[in-house]
């Protein structure tokens, strides 16, 4: 694929993004039927509320990641910049779209530089995990360095290319070169899906592959199959059939940290991201187990408006999580944890 082509096909899923029906049909996160163990008297102060973390060599001020969202088209440069002036505002990781077309055009940088303005911050760089057998560890490198990024996220979205006009869906061996990558590359890799979540076989495949972070990008969010099918009448026609596709953000956020657990490997930091739509949100999906909460669209728009609004809309998220966990006696990361957490019941009878 030229450079060419591969910047109109992140113009599209921009443009489509910020504007399209792009949602599941009926399929939620499952997160609505979690609720916070409200507490009126938390016996502490919101001044007293710390949630900040170390994440890969730096110190973040709260478990809220900016997740991977755009990039490989001119559009993305100042979407992008204003999410990472954002970032560096709040003291937050940041995340970039895919990095492909800067292995094809190292000219096209303007749409992943953003340390200009987040210096400070953990920048992590994004590749299709299946490109991989066309890259290699030394095109990660080069792409990691290019971005000037701590980090490495590799995304799985055998869905999407299935249904992409041109996708790769060569996927054979792909947890292989996977752990190749986390090998050999100078930075940790993370993987994570692009919106249909991780099945427990597939934790397993990665904690055995030596990554260093897993993002289960559940169901409930972004609907990259209807997207797809937005750009195509045939991908369309065959994408109707994935509307509710995927294993929703709750449960596969349990399974994983099921996993993590089961296997002793609390060193690999869980992300749960997928239709994360506040901080309360992202206060539940932390109880379950997560160590960062991931927001994309949510704060895409705001982005697409420019800096100001997008260090409006992440402080909102930040202001909403920091009570939330206030709220329910938490001032520490530690302390969210599924005690604070209980199912909703169905309505009382009347």
């Amino acid at each position: 694929m030229s450079a060419g082509d591969h910047a109109s096909r992140k113009r599209d899923h921009l443009a489509l993004a910020l504007g399209g029906d792009v949602g599941f049909a009926t399929a939620t996160t499952g997160l609505e039927g979690l609720r916070l163990r409200a507490r009126a008297l938390p016996e502490a102060d919101l001044a007293d509320v710390d949630l900040s973390l170390s994440l890969w060599g730096r110190t973040v001020a709260a478990p809220l990641l900016l997740s991977c969202m755009t990039g490989g088209t001119g559009e993305a440069g100042p979407v992008n910049r204003a999410l990472g002036a954002a970032a560096q505002h709040h003291g937050l990781p940041v995340g970039l779209g895919s990095g492909r077309v800067l292995l094809i055009d190292p000219l096209r940088r303007e749409g992943f530089d953003v340390r200009e303005v987040a210096p400070d911050v953990p920048v992590l760089a994004n590749l299709g995990a299946v490109q991989l057998a066309e890259v290699g560890v030394e095109g990660c490198e080069t792409l990691v360095e290019a971005c000037a990024a701590d980090a490495l996220v590799l995304h799985l979205n055998a869905v999407q290319e299935a249904l992409q006009v041109g996708g790769d869906t060569t996927f054979a061996g792909l947890a292989e070169r996977i752990a190749e990558t986390a090998a050999g590359l100078s930075v940790p890799v993370v993987v994570k899906e692009v919106g249909f979540g991780l099945a427990p076989e597939d934790v397993d495949l990665l904690l055995d592959a030596g990554v260093a972070g897993i993002d289960v990008a559940g169901a409930g969010g972004t609907n990259w199959a209807r997207l797809e099918g937005q750009r195509d009448a045939r991908a369309g026609a065959v994408a109707a059939a994935f509307a509710d596709w995927g294993w929703p953000t709750a449960a596969a956020v349990a399974h994983a940290r099921a996993a993590l657990d089961r296997r002793g490997r609390g060193d690999v930091v869980l992300i749960a991201s997928g239709g994360i739509a506040d901080g309360v949100d992202a206060a539940k999906a932390l109880c379950l187990g997560a160590r960062l909460a991931g927001v994309a669209r949510g704060v895409l728009a705001a982005a697409a408006e420019g800096p100001a609004a997008a260090i409006d809309a992440v402080g909102i998220l930040l202001e909403q999580l920091r009570i939330a966990a206030w709220a329910t006696g938490a001032t520490r990361l530690a302390d969210l944890d599924g005690s604070r957490l209980e199912a909703v019941g169905p309505p009382a009878a009347r």
